[in-house]
């Protein structure tokens, strides 16, 4: 999977906007590393709890492949 798939599900996070993805990308260096991340680790750098909800929900739900292709 490439990089844009995983902005496509982050765009798609209720919560998760541009000032919260760039602490996650500061935190975690890549928008894969921060998309894979533990519960535990989202809640250590500050992510309140409805938004790691609300993330994870959409991993569990989300095909990123077939939304990239979607908007292909």
């Amino acid at each position: 999977m490439d990089e844009l798939g995983y902005w496509v599900g982050f765009n798609k996070v209720i919560g998760i906007g541009p000032a919260r993805l760039r602490a996650l990308l500061d935190y975690f260096g890549t928008v894969e590393a921060a998309w894979q991340a533990a519960p535990a680790e989202l809640l250590e750098i500050g992510l309140d709890r409805r938004s790691i909800a609300n993330l994870t929900a959409a991993r569990k739900s989300l095909d990123l492949r077939a939304e990239l292709e979607r908007l292909r």
